[in-house]
């Protein structure tokens, strides 16, 4: 079921599923409206927005209603608020996935599903590396959000997780170049680490864990800056960041690249693990892994009670098995290093 403010656009978008779909009126900012659309629902799947002007409204619907719930952008202020009803998502056997189609998800999974597979084959790891950029179009939605989640934030020092706890790194090293090697190829990359990430960065406390994202120019970061640091109105943000995005020419629409050193059998053992996405696929891989997750809630293959991030949600292996049968371009190597 499809629901959204615009009737005559959700049955036309219904139509190209045949009788495997209905279109109906829906306002999110309405709690009434939402409670009517969640009462019909065992999944809701939200990709409304921007979460700066929908917050919790539709998560906190689903609970009413006690439906399952996959959304495409909480970010970690959806997640925070759904936190003092864990136990009894938990006990409802509910699942309630946030942000499984920001950045699009993967960002999280990939090191998560990297790290899996390097213990299988190594005795100790001593580090990760990650990186991650995409050179798609962004939604004014999406926009809006990564205007006011700068805001939100303001300016961080660079660091990376030392064995699950933050650290602040150099200055030296907040931005370097990096050869991802192919498709992506080279380019410079900055030190970052959202909210998703940090949790991946505390829960391998084991070893090391840095993270970065692709930086297309030093204008990037005089953006950023500037939003942080002056009250600039928020449709001068939003053209100062699409400018900056469209500067990322990149080989590829998008990519997540994960990097495990360690040692096996006393030998230096790297694990390298990617994701690209192209040729204008960037919105049809943010789709398929919010679906991916739905579909497996509905056929109940293992999706974790409670409320999660992906990355803590699923199994790692199980979930990219999933992903790799629907078309992603997931691979990854061994390789002895000094």
């Amino acid at each position: 079921m499809i629901g959204g403010r615009d009737l005559a656009k959700g049955k036309a978008l219904a139509a190209q599923f045949e009788d495997r779909a209905s279109a109906v009126q829906l306002d999110v900012l309405d709690d009434r409206s939402l409670d009517d659309f969640c009462c019909r629902c065992s999944i809701v799947v939200n990709c409304g927005g921007p979460v700066k002007a929908l917050q919790d409204r539709a998560a906190q619907a689903a609970f009413r209603r006690r439906c399952h719930y996959v959304d495409a952008a909480g970010m970690s202020l959806v997640k925070e608020r759904l936190l003092r009803h864990q136990k009894e998502i938990e006990d409802l056997g509910l699942s309630f996935v946030v942000s499984a189609g920001w950045n699009p998800g993967l960002t999280e999974l990939l090191p998560v599903y990297a790290d899996a597979r390097a213990r299988a084959q190594m005795d100790t790891i001593e580090s990760l590396k990650v990186y991650f950029g995409d050179s798609g179009e962004w939604s004014a939605s999406a926009l809006r959000d990564a205007v006011w989640f700068v805001r939100e934030t303001g300016l961080r020092s660079p660091g990376y997780f030392r064995k699950g706890k933050w650290t602040r790194a150099k200055l030296s090293d907040a931005s370097r170049r990096f050869n991802l090697g192919s498709p992506v190829g080279s380019g410079r990359f900055v030190m970052v680490s959202l909210p998703e990430l940090s949790e991946v960065g505390c829960r391998l406390d084991d070893y090391d864990v840095y993270t970065y994202t692709y930086l297309s120019g030093f204008r990037t970061i005089m953006t950023t800056t500037m939003m942080a640091l002056v009250p600039l109105p928020e449709g001068v943000g939003v053209r100062w960041l699409r400018n900056a995005f469209r500067r990322n020419r990149l080989p590829v629409e998008g990519f997540v690249v994960a990097q495990i050193l360690g040692r096996s059998q006393g030998r230096g053992l790297a694990l390298t693990a990617q994701i690209v996405y192209k040729e204008r696929r960037d919105y049809w891989i943010h789709g398929l892994v919010l679906a991916t997750v739905a579909r497996m809630i509905s056929e109940s293959k293992g999706v974790k009670a409670g409320v999660h991030f992906p990355a803590d949600a699923v199994d790692p292996i199980a979930f990219m098995t999933e992903l790799r049968k629907a078309g992603v371009e997931q691979s990854e190597t061994f390789e002895l290093c000094e």
